[in-house]
């Protein structure tokens, strides 16, 4: 994040972007000048006044205290007006008309020609002066991708959505049912004039109005102008509070509202950042919790702000906006209709203590139109979406009028009304707090309409769950990530539970994508925030796992997505084991084994011990329901004959895990086999890298001394390789024993390997060849397969 500049090196940088030249000393130059193409002779200015001094807490003297601890310190905005008053007179000495005074920033908005603002900008107690800077006109019809201004007024589409639709996305349903309407909260709106004697009003509590364009305490449009000016702020006000037939009533129609025209909607008015500040001042004076704006500025007539001013700390209504909130008020402003490229936001939606809002289309996306952040010092914008596209709202043609509107300050009254919803079921909270309980329900919610972007947010479950749902660290797992557990104990987290929501079912799921497409562990536990599965889980995977709470009304909220962990085999065999294979002289071996303890319910494990043939997999002994962890074969094994051994372990709730030994073992007499055998190669096929075997290695045992060949050849029976004798080499005669077991050739005549060349060094294409012993009477052939 860019460094935070105080207030006066904010205006100087103001001054250098004007085209300033700033003297020697801070304070000179003082005057910004006027653009070029400004001809009035009276236009309006910031005037600045110099900080004197702060309270002893760094905030004005005699404000509100912060309402939330994580609003970020704007202390530095809080200036005192020890020298307003006389700044006052010396103006009205001038002549000057003062058109708004904003405490917060401790300025003066006037109206004054080039040369009396010289004048201005000398007297006494004034920092600098700036002009303010005026909109340009919009077109006759509303656009969405002029990258400008944010629409003046709804437009009528097709595919609209009832607001019943709107609240359902919204939770706001849910939170009705648990008597829910804003009651209690006061709600402000920034932005035009209102057709008040629309229907869709007719029970909309109204606390106050001002106009600050006309300069009197009327919202509806002034005599002679058109209708039209009311439209935008119509529109929204139903939306939050309106009751139109047939449909359901606006999220927060139990709230009390005062509206504060800032803006006029004609080609003929003038759009000023001081009548905003000067308007949001003024609600916060009235104690409301939530503001909604209308408005947003970026490009003006005369000057457009640049990306770099996108920080939050420079734009005259984004530090409004954001002093507001340190004061208690949350201020949700639409983030612009210029979009879909990036860094289209509209001020004060780059402020770090609002909510800016976009609007999403019916698959939950963002709409077209809807601009993009990020700020210049990299923050994320939008926070949030809400429904922006074809609403059915008021429309001024008449007072029964209804349109269909497109625009993401439309999204931003539903986001305003919610919130609303939200103070009222915890008055306690601050502007943060609410901001990012609606926030963190988009990301949990569990029908995806959130993604890694901004997300609808889900207002019962922000409301129920306040601070969220939030899965601890596992303590049964090693740090790389292998359980230590077949029933490890999972642990959640939901540090507020709203008593409305009461009883919560926690559901525990695990599957092996982080989708979530196929769920291999469920369980549920009610009003508990930790849970042993019920079942051991599943052997040999790789798993991501979240909890997901319902209230008894059926909010559902969700944890973000854990792990992956690692479930390793059930069993890990200890004896007979070597990959490479082994020989035994024992002929009732004992076979041990290591197993998970699962306690019950879920355990203890039971075991089948089985003896196999190595050639057919087939068990030759088997010995079930065992409940130790090693077993002695209480009958002889047969001689000679490659054998394998598995345990298959079963846990009395339901799943099991069969871990076969690695490579096989064979019971011998080293000295004097009892017939003579050629067991198959090993590995195969080969070669097998991730062994690291590069040639197969070969066995045979030789009841009787004699001759001996060992040869391998191709499927058509041709001669590729003479392994005993070697090529060039005279037969080779040979005791009686085991051969190849040490894994190392007898010399260079007596090869018990084999590399997968012929006898010329040349490497032979992989596919299936045929090794063939012959000794006195015997012949054995096994298949091999070499596969590089």
């Amino acid at each position: 994040m860019a460094p935070r500049r105080n207030l006066f090196q904010g205006l100087f940088l103001i001054l250098v972007i004007m085209g300033g030249s700033p003297g020697p000393g801070l304070r000179s130059p003082r005057v910004s000048p006027p653009a070029s193409n400004e001809s009035e002779p009276s236009l309006a200015h910031w005037v600045f006044l110099t900080p004197e001094r702060r309270n002893a807490a760094g905030g004005v003297e005699g404000g509100l205290p912060a309402q939330d601890s994580r609003v970020r310190d704007h202390s530095r905005h809080d200036l005192t007006h020890v020298r307003a008053e006389e700044t006052r007179a010396a103006l009205q000495r001038l002549g000057v008309r003062i058109r708004t005074e904003s405490r917060w920033l401790n300025a003066l908005s006037v109206e004054a020609d080039s040369s009396t603002v010289q004048v201005i900008a000398h007297l006494p107690g004034v920092e600098a002066v700036r002009p303010v800077r005026t909109a340009a006109a919009p077109p006759a019809r509303p656009t969405f991708v002029d990258g400008q201004r944010l629409p003046r007024s709804g437009t009528q589409t097709t595919g609209s959505l009832s607001l019943s639709q709107e609240l359902d996305e919204l939770g706001v349903l849910f939170a009705r049912e648990a008597g829910l309407t804003g009651t209690g909260i006061r709600v402000g709106i920034l932005g035009t004039a209102v057709r008040l004697d629309h229907g869709a009003l007719r029970n909309v509590e109204i606390l106050a109005t001002r106009d600050f364009v006309a300069g009197d305490d009327a919202v509806t449009p002034e005599v002679g102008e058109a209708l039209e000016e009311a439209g935008p702020g119509t529109a929204a006000l139903a939306i939050i509070a309106g009751d139109l037939p047939e449909r359901d009533r606006g999220p927060a129609f139990g709230s009390s509202y005062a509206l504060a025209r800032v803006e006029e909607v004609s080609s003929a008015r003038r759009v000023e950042e001081d009548l905003w500040v000067a308007g949001l001042e003024w609600l916060e004076s009235l104690g409301v919790r939530v503001v909604v704006s209308l408005v947003g500025f970026r490009e003006f007539d005369d000057f457009a702000y640049g990306l770099e001013w996108f920080d939050g700390d420079q734009i005259p209504a984004t530090l409004a906006a954001d002093e507001a909130a340190r004061r208690g008020v949350l201020v949700v402003v639409p983030v612009g209709n210029g979009g879909p490229g990036g860094q289209t936001l509209v001020a004060p939606a780059d402020g770090d203590s609002v909510i800016s809002v976009g609007a999403s289309d019916a698959a939950g996306r963002p709409a077209g139109f809807s601009a993009r952040g990020p700020t210049s010092d990299g923050r994320r914008k939008p926070e949030i979406l809400a429904p922006g596209v074809g609403l059915v709202t008021a429309g001024v043609a008449a007072p029964d009028d209804t349109v269909a509107v497109d625009g993401t300050e439309f999204a931003g009254a539903l986001i305003g009304g919610i919130a609303a919803l939200f103070a009222e079921a915890h008055p306690e909270r601050g502007p943060l707090s609410i901001a990012e309980a609606l926030i963190s329900s988009a990301r949990s919610r569990p029908d995806g309409v959130a993604s890694n972007g901004p997300g609808v947010p889900d207002v019962a479950s922000a409301i129920f769950f306040p601070d969220g749902l939030r899965a601890l660290p596992l303590q049964e797992v090693t740090p790389a990530g292998t359980v230590t557990s077949l029933v490890p104990r999972f642990f959640w987290d939901a540090p507020t539970v709203d008593l409305r929501a009461l009883p919560v079912v926690f559901r525990l799921q695990a599957a092996e994508d982080s989708a979530f497409s196929e769920v291999v562990v469920r369980d549920s536990v009610v009003g508990a925030f930790a849970r042993r599965p019920a079942a051991p889980l599943p052997p040999r995977r790789r798993l991501f796992w979240r909890v997901e709470a319902e209230t008894t009304q059926g909010v559902r909220r969700r944890t973000e997505t854990q792990g992956p962990i690692e479930v390793p085999s059930w069993v890990t065999l200890l004896v007979l084991n070597d990959p490479a294979g082994v020989t035994i002289e024992e002929t009732r071996p004992t076979l041990e084994w290591d197993a998970f303890d699962v306690p019950a319910p879920a355990g203890p494990l039971a075991f089948e011990l089985q003896v196999l043939s190595d050639r057919d997999q087939e068990p030759i002994q088997s010995f079930p329901d065992l409940r130790e962890t090693s077993f002695r074969i209480p009958d002889p094994l047969p001689f000679n004959l490659p054998l394998r051994w598995r345990v298959i372990a079963t846990a009395p709730v339901g799943g099991a895990d069969t871990v076969t030994s690695a490579g096989p073992f064979v019971i011998t007499s080293r000295s004097r086999p009892p017939v003579t055998i050629l067991f198959q190669n090993y590995p195969n096929p080969f070669p097998r890298e991730d062994l690291g075997r590069s040639v197969t290695r070969i066995w045979f045992d030789l009841s009787t001394p004699g001759e001996v060949t060992l040869e391998v050849f191709d499927l058509r029976g041709r001669r590729i390789r003479r392994l005993i004798p070697a090529s060039g080499c005279a037969p080779i005669t040979l005791e009686s024993g085991l051969y190849g077991r040490d894994e190392v050739d007898l010399n260079e005549c007596t090869l018990l390997h084999w590399d997968g060349k012929d006898d010329q060094g040349r490497e032979v294409p992989r596919g299936v060849y045929l090794l063939r012993l012959r000794a006195r009477d015997v012949e054995e052939i096994r298949r091999m397969v070499y596969w590089p």
